[in-house]
């Protein structure tokens, strides 16, 4: 985020995920060395819905680091609704080969970058539900291994289904068909998150964000309350 308290869009993360160097002047920080808190091997969650309260800025400067410096590799990323524009905007940003490892998101359809190498199985790809996604993020927040729902049951998403994969290079199942009580549900695995990047209206030096001017909240307090620093931090 810009160095100006009132600054629109930023990367929210936890203030021991900063080199000490950089932590000690605090939350605020530029874009340049917010998207430096991403390491190779990170779970990025990203919020709101289509472009509306998306970090643009954000997804640009990330991008722009990788293509100089090869760096952060090896990313999973985790979104509910979609995200882009159907051509360079939003998670387009992030479509690059070795950039991005895994993608688990509830919308392909604005994202062309990330489709390609979904397709050319250069990722693996998992095409999960909306809601249970907003879900699962506050599951991983209260350590719960699974969201439980009956969402899913008879489609695609079920495991006996193809468990929501998209490509042959998806192997791994991260739904699990249950029973309770005489009836079945579906168990969606959850995975601690490392960084979110968020939007917000205001901030200040502790890391507070409001959105009293933004269009909708969408998913911002779920993927908040998710949150979870990795082994790695």
């Amino acid at each position: 985020m810009n160095e100006d308290k009132t600054s629109r869009g930023g990367l929210h993360t936890m203030l021991s995920a900063l080199p000490p160097e950089r932590a000690k002047k605090g939350k605020v920080v530029s874009v340049e060395e917010a998207v430096q808190v991403i390491i190779d091997g990170n779970t990025v969650a990203t919020g709101e819905f289509v472009g509306i309260g998306f970090t643009e800025e954000i997804a640009i400067a990330l991008e722009a680091y990788f293509l100089k410096y090869n760096k952060p590799r090896d990313l999973t990323l985790v979104y509910a609704t979609g995200q882009g524009d159907g051509s360079e905007r939003g998670l387009n940003h992030i479509g690059h080969e070795d950039m991005v490892k895994r993608v688990i998101g509830g919308h392909w359809g604005l994202v062309p970058k990330l489709q390609k190498l979904a397709m050319e199985n250069k990722i693996e790809t998992y095409n999960l539900p909306q809601g249970v996604i907003s879900h699962m993020y506050r599951d991983v927040a209260a350590h719960k291994p699974m969201t439980i729902t009956s969402v899913g049951l008879g489609t695609f998403v079920d495991p006996r289904n193809g468990g929501g994969k998209i490509n042959a290079a998806t192997t791994e199942d991260i739904i699990e068909s249950i029973s309770f009580d005489g009836k079945e549900y579906l168990a969606y695995k959850t995975l601690p998150i490392n960084v979110a990047i968020l939007r917000g209206t205001t901030t200040d030096t502790s890391g507070n964000i409001t959105l009293e001017k933004e269009t909708l909240a969408g998913d911002v307090f779920f993927i908040h309350g998710g949150l979870r620093l990795g082994p790695k931090g």
